[in-house]
């Protein structure tokens, strides 16, 4: 691949930034206060630990779009410079478990390996083809443990919608002295390109098959929830209240009126059903399995012993709907009284990353509570802000957020 063709691909806004008042770069910090969302925590037993996601920004893609960064100051753009200020940041943050984006690959021994100092171990997956950053969940290993994890491929051979090189993780733990209490962390960075929101449905798809597959439990016929508490975080490159955020937010979405371009409306389907990723994204023949134990996966499902039946039964593909089972909901408000917070600028101070977690629904319990959360800036406290600067090491902002897990 050319590096004409690597910048065609770049992750990131291809707009100009058009400055507006705003205030100093250094002031940013302290709007990032920590909001108390909980007056009084639940009494029960639980694990409190905070979780961070973060897109760090590869200086390979840094250097390869100068023209995003003409109105920065140059000497906050070098890496030395920008890896001391997220160095800063994750340590006044002091999360348990790290979600990053576009961490580079290169950078991983030399400077990445200092997390390991801070009591931290990680994994990392690379994106595909000449790609050279990628995705990485890090931990403190005094406080959780890592039980498995699995890491995903977006580019799958000859299928349409899954021809780009991003890449997922989805990781199970447990706090360390409580290792029966686990629950599902996964991170993603999603294609840029606006005009692909199909493509950005179907990379969600396999990764919620692999959070299904990872947060179901095996003991689900003898307990209330079918699946284990669930995080999904990342950079998802697309605004609250767009189809793929009202997709995680609503469990259901119908793909097949998208507009013509985006989904073959005759054939119904986001991902060839050749993969085995149902429409509820779930492994069909994971369902085959689970069959004999609780019909509880989908009550409208009726999943034939051999695996070849399940390409056939259309209540499995080509439904024209896409759904999910984990009731989840956004650390942040998204139309509250912060309307306007911002997490990187494209066109304009925008929204595009999350952090996504299961709450009370048919499949999934309410064993987590949110209890504080790292307040973001609105557009308008943004205002001529340019990131990175003096202080913040990325252009996108840290997420952060501290959880009780319910025992």
């Amino acid at each position: 691949m050319s590096m004409r063709e690597l910048q065609s691909n770049r992750p990131h806004d291809e707009v100009m930034r058009v400055p507006i008042p705003g205030i100093e770069d250094t002031a940013i910090m302290s709007l990032r206060r920590w909001e108390k969302l909980v007056e009084k925590p639940d009494k029960k037993p639980g694990f409190i630990f905070t979780l961070m996601s973060y897109n760090v920004l590869a200086q390979d893609l840094l250097q390869w779009h100068p023209h995003l960064y003409k109105h920065h100051n140059p000497k906050y753009l070098t890496w030395e410079k920008r890896w001391r200020n997220l160095m800063t940041e994750i340590q006044e943050i002091d999360p348990d478990i790290i979600c990053l984006q576009e961490v580079q690959e290169s950078h991983l021994k030399t400077y990445y390996s200092l997390l390991e100092s801070f009591g931290y171990q990680g994994v990392y997956k690379r994106r595909t083809g000449q790609r050279t950053d990628g995705c990485a969940i890090y931990f403190k290993t005094e406080n959780v443990t890592l039980l498995e994890h699995v890491t995903v491929e977006f580019y799958q051979k000859n299928v349409p919608l899954l021809n780009r090189d991003n890449v997922g993780i989805v990781a199970k733990f447990a706090p360390k002295l409580h290792p029966t209490r686990q629950f599902v962390v996964a991170t993603t960075h999603l294609l840029y390109n606006p005009r692909r929101r199909d493509v950005r449905l179907a990379q969600m798809q396999l990764l919620l098959s692999e959070v299904e597959r990872i947060s179901f439990r095996k003991d689900a016929k003898d307990v209330e929830s079918t699946y284990l508490p669930i995080f999904i975080t990342g950079d998802f490159n697309t605004p609250p209240k767009s189809d793929l955020y009202n997709f995680m937010v609503e469990g259901k979405l119908r793909y097949d009126n998208m507009p013509p371009g985006l989904i073959n409306n005759e054939s119904k389907v986001l991902v060839t059903s050749s993969l085995g990723i149902t429409d509820t994204c779930q492994h069909a023949d994971l369902l085959s399995s689970r069959q004999n134990n609780k019909d509880f996966f989908n009550s409208e499902v009726d999943v034939k012993k051999d695996p070849v039946d399940h390409f056939k039964n259309v209540k499995l593909f080509k439904t024209g709907k896409l759904s999910h089972h984990f009731s989840l909901k956004s650390v942040y408000d998204h139309g509250g009284p912060q309307l306007n917070e911002a997490t990187t600028h494209q066109d304009e101070w925008i929204t595009v990353d999350y952090i996504f977690y299961s709450t009370k629904g048919k499949y999934t319990d309410d064993r987590l509570q949110l209890l504080t959360r790292c307040r973001l800036p609105t557009k308008e406290e943004l205002g001529n802000i340019t990131i990175p600067n003096q202080t913040l090491g990325s252009d996108h902002l840290s997420l952060a957020a501290k959880f009780k897990l319910l025992f």
